[in-house]
């Protein structure tokens, strides 16, 4: 708002007083003055409504940052306990790929035991098939 000196303020009185009159000049004056504290009473509800607004915004961003760290921790938790599992169901493969295999091979060990044990039988039964066989041919 400008300022207004002593000098200022005289002037505008006279000017005032010799455009309203000497007569009407107390109520003009009290009209002004009332509109004045009308003004400044309104200027002053703007700014406390102003401040509160400041107020309810300040509360509201500090809310938000708030859920904002709290989001970000969440996340970094959860990627913690992502990897977490991924190297744990990583190990769970490796050691049950390692257990079928072992299987598989001790299966096959087996596989070629049995059959390394029933060649012997199954040639001595197929020689025994011949000769008997041969001696039914040569009995007819």
């Amino acid at each position: 708002m400008a300022k207004i000196g002593s000098m200022e303020l005289i002037v505008i009185l006279i000017v005032a007083f010799l455009a309203i009159g000497p007569e009407r000049m107390p109520k003009v004056a009290r009209k002004f003055g009332r509109m004045l504290r009308s003004f400044r009473k309104m200027m002053n509800d703007a700014s406390d409504e102003l401040k509160e607004v400041s107020d309810e915004f300040r509360e509201v961003s500090n809310e938000m940052e708030s859920v904002r760290k709290s989001i970000q921790d969440t996340i970094k938790e959860t990627g913690k306990e992502l990897s977490k599992a991924v190297e744990e169901t990583d190990e769970t493969l490796k050691q049950a790929s390692k257990e079928v295999s072992d299987a598989v091979n001790e299966t096959a060990a087996m596989a070629q035991e049995a059959v390394t044990e029933e060649q012997p039988k199954a040639e001595a039964e197929a020689i025994e098939k011949t000769e008997n066989t041969a001696q039914d041919a040569a009995a007819e």
